[in-house]
């Protein structure tokens, strides 16, 4: 199989990660705006495309999705509409509220990708709120005015070993966090998929929590 220069098989998402790093690269230098939107789309084709024959499969049935949570632990909750009746049908990895961390204790947890973006951020889904940023592609005013609540697309996209590669060609302005770890901070606050940033290294955590509270 080949591999890129930094040693990794070269996969359809890693090469829509190169082509997206290339598009994020550009717009910043150009001042174009829209190169965000361009480079985010490339990695959602990489992943619906990867999961496209296991999504045929799926016979599509009525659902909803409700956030739960006690004291220590947040979680979102699955129905079905079975026989006419709303039947729980799993529950996501619970999330530590203080430190971020996903619950080990048990298997057979559902992805928390799963839930739609307006039951996980809100009423407004990410998608509807990056449509209004400008100067996409690059550090953004208006993101850097709303403390990168939410950062881009594009880079709420890329996975931990995408951000190790990309965070080593930024030097934002230090930001730092109180009474809380980076990993919540950048997963309860700034929108981050807590599986994509899986494993990422503590000075990369803090350098994407400064990338994204400069406007990335």
């Amino acid at each position: 199989m080949s591999r890129d220069r930094s040693g990794f098989p070269i996969s359809r998402r890693r090469f829509a990660f190169w082509v997206g790093f290339g598009l994020f690269t550009l717009g910043e230098k150009l001042h174009a705006r829209g190169l965000d939107d361009l480079a985010a789309a490339a990695m959602r084709a990489a992943e619906s495309s990867s999961d496209a024959d296991a999504a045929s499969d799926t016979v599509a049935s009525a659902e909803h999705w409700t956030p739960a949570e006690n004291n220590s632990w947040r979680w979102f909750e699955r129905e079905e509409l079975v026989d006419g009746k709303w039947k729980l049908t799993g529950i996501t990895t619970p999330y530590n509220k203080v430190t971020g961390e996903a619950y080990q204790g048990s298997e057979g947890y559902l992805d928390p990708s799963l839930v739609p973006d307006e039951v996980r951020y809100g009423t407004k889904s990410l998608d509807d709120v990056a449509a209004f940023e400008e100067d996409a592609g690059r550090p953004s005013p208006s993101r850097r005015a709303r403390h990168g609540r939410p950062p881009s697309r594009w880079l709420r996209s890329l996975n931990a070993d995408e951000l190790h590669v990309w965070l080593k060609t930024i030097d934002p302005p230090p930001a730092g966090v109180s009474g809380m770890t980076y990993w919540t901070h950048l997963t309860r606050d700034h929108s981050f998929d807590p599986h994509k940033i899986e494993g990422l290294l503590i000075d990369d955590q803090a350098k994407l929590h400064a990338a994204a509270h400069y406007g990335y």
